[in-house]
C-alpha cells in the first residue's frame, strides 16, 4: 500500500494501474468524517496506491479523476463526456416522451372483497 503524495503522480498511476488490468482494478472513495479527510484507492489485487487530502481544491481534481476513470470503462473520449455536461449545464432539454407511461392498477385489498352471507 503506497500512500501518494502529489495528485498528479496519484492520477498517472492510477489510470495506468487501471489500463494494466481492467477488469480486476477497483476505485474507492471514503471520506473520514471525524478527520475531514477524503482517502481515495485503487487496488487491482497486487498493488494498491491510495491518496489522502483534506483541502477543498481536491475535490474538482477527485471528480476529473473519476470522469476520466469513467470514460476509459466505457470506450469514450473525454471530450464526448464533457459535451454531455455542458448540455445538461445549459439546461438543453432532453427529447419529450410521447407515449404515455400507465402504471399497472392497484391490487385489490381486503376492503375491495366483499364476503357473501348465507
Amino acid at each position: 500500500m503506497v500512500y501518494l503524495e502529489a495528485w498528479d503522480d496519484y492520477q498517472k498511476a492510477a489510470e495506468e494501474l487501471y489500463l494494466r488490468g481492467p477488469l480486476k482494478t477497483r476505485f474507492v472513495s471514503e471520506y473520514r468524517h471525524k478527520e475531514g479527510t477524503l482517502v481515495l484507492k485503487v487496488f487491482d489485487g497486487v498493488k494498491c496506491l491510495k491518496y489522502r487530502t483534506d483541502k477543498q481544491p481536491d475535490l474538482k481534481k477527485f471528480e476529473r479523476l473519476t470522469l476520466s476513470l469513467m470514460c476509459k470503462m466505457q470506450n469514450k473520449r473525454e471530450a464526448d463526456m464533457m459535451d454531455v455536461d455542458e448540455a445538461a449545464k445549459e439546461g438543453a432539454e432532453e427529447p419529450a416522451i410521447t407515449t404515455p407511461i400507465q402504471s399497472p392498477p392497484p391490487p385489490a385489498g381486503k376492503k375491495a372483497r366483499k364476503k357473501k352471507k348465507n
